[in-house]
């Protein structure tokens, strides 16, 4: 008899424990996902299409807001590669060959989002390796590397944006945030 209690009460103990790791690994995950709600409330995710009779494109990012602060040159300094937003890395997906600046070729698929912000021009890049978090980036994965042209905007743009415009049978990318307007002209092949 006693080797029955014995063996229900180890049963017993076995299913608390188990129950304690199961309720700890929850705990870890809510409070994971309440992390990341609380990141998305101050730079919320966009999704922005650009659709023709010959391609898609769909864009993924998290949109950060300027606050009062200096953007370019400061809060993202020149010359250092960026997420090109917050939070998770920027994705691109395109359904066709692209072809930017007339010479860069970027095949169809699925790639993370880079930019270098210069004052006068910006590099973007597309990258292979699409990270779990925005801040990691390996330049061994780029794909393409193409430049785009910086404007003054007459107005402050409050939270980044991407978007895509239509010309005479070319798009363009544009990405604009502050009093900065990044853009470059592309082709479906």
């Amino acid at each position: 008899m006693k080797a029955f209690f014995k063996s229900v009460s180890l049963i017993l103990m076995k299913q608390r424990l188990l129950l304690f790791i199961g309720l700890a690994i929850l705990l870890v995950f809510a409070i994971q996902q309440y992390r990341l709600y609380q990141t998305k409330q101050y730079s919320p995710a966009s999704v922005v299409e650009f659709v023709s009779n010959q391609v898609q494109i769909e864009v993924v990012y998290c949109s950060p807001s300027k606050k009062d602060r200096v953007i370019f040159g400061d809060l993202v300094p020149y010359g250092r590669w960026w997420r090109t937003g917050a939070n998770e890395p920027t994705t691109i997906r395109t359904s066709r060959d692209l072809i930017f600046n007339e010479k860069d070729i970027l095949p169809a698929g699925l790639y993370s989002v880079i930019t270098i912000p210069n004052e006068d021009h910006w590099q973007l890049i597309f990258n292979q390796a699409v990270p779990k978090w925005g801040t990691e980036y390996d330049a061994t994965q780029n794909t393409l590397e193409t430049t785009m042209t910086v404007t003054e905007l007459p107005q402050t743009v409050e939270d980044f944006v991407i978007d895509f415009t239509e010309h005479d049978n070319l798009g363009e990318m544009i990405m604009a945030w502050d009093k900065t307007k990044a853009s470059v002209m592309f082709k479906v092949l």
